[in-house]
């Protein structure tokens, strides 16, 4: 069909399907939240792992601030030793996980698809360390409670108000530590939260 000058109709230029702006809050909160927590991590476990190497170089300084106490100092970096690379090896499979959740959170903070995957990767491994460090450290509390428990002796006190109080502690901290990682599993797999990042690039 032609127009009555004979030339052809303008055809309407083709538009993309035009999306409308993403406006969900919650990329921004998630994500500052996860970059906070996971900064804190890196600097607390990479701080940890310094501190494990140099453990008995500090315990020495201790030991020479606080003449009276050289002796304490001694038993718990002998105790600690036993436990060395074992701590630093935690200690750096801690900072690689707190290292995957500041990633993940700034990716989500920008709105990026690969932040869903990683953030779920974190949550897994989290869950995993978790359980790690709650062994450990049940290792560790078994370890000084020997030396209580002998120093405790002549006097005839029990140690087993220490062993309930250590007990609840390393509870209420695997429950704490699972609080994050749980929620971040449940929260990406509903559908809404799908259907937001899936028109993320």
């Amino acid at each position: 069909m032609t127009s009555m000058t004979g030339m052809p109709p303008p055809v309407p230029p083709q538009f993309e399907s035009v999306r409308a702006p993403d406006t969900d809050l919650w990329p921004g909160i998630i994500g500052t939240i996860a970059i906070i927590f996971g900064a804190a991590g890196t600097l607390q476990n990479g701080c940890g792992v310094a501190a494990s190497l140099f453990q008995k170089q500090i315990y020495s300084m201790f030991a020479d601030a606080i003449p009276a106490a050289a002796d304490s100092f001694a038993a718990q970096n002998a105790a600690s030793e036993r436990y060395l690379w074992l701590n630093v090896g935690l200690s750096l499979l801690a900072t690689l996980v707190a290292v995957m959740l500041l990633v993940g959170g700034i990716r989500l903070h920008r709105r990026r698809a690969s932040s869903v995957a990683l953030l779920r990767a974190w949550a897994v491994a989290k869950l995993v360390l978790a359980l790690l460090l709650t062994g450990y450290g049940l290792l560790i509390f078994a370890s000084n409670l020997e030396m209580m428990q002998a120093e405790l002796q002549p006097s005839g006190t029990s140690a087993n108000p220490m062993r309930a109080a250590a007990f609840f502690g390393v509870a209420f901290n695997l429950i704490w530590q699972w609080a994050l990682p749980i929620f971040m599993l449940v929260w990406f797999s509903r559908a809404p939260i799908r259907a937001s990042t899936a028109r993320w690039n």
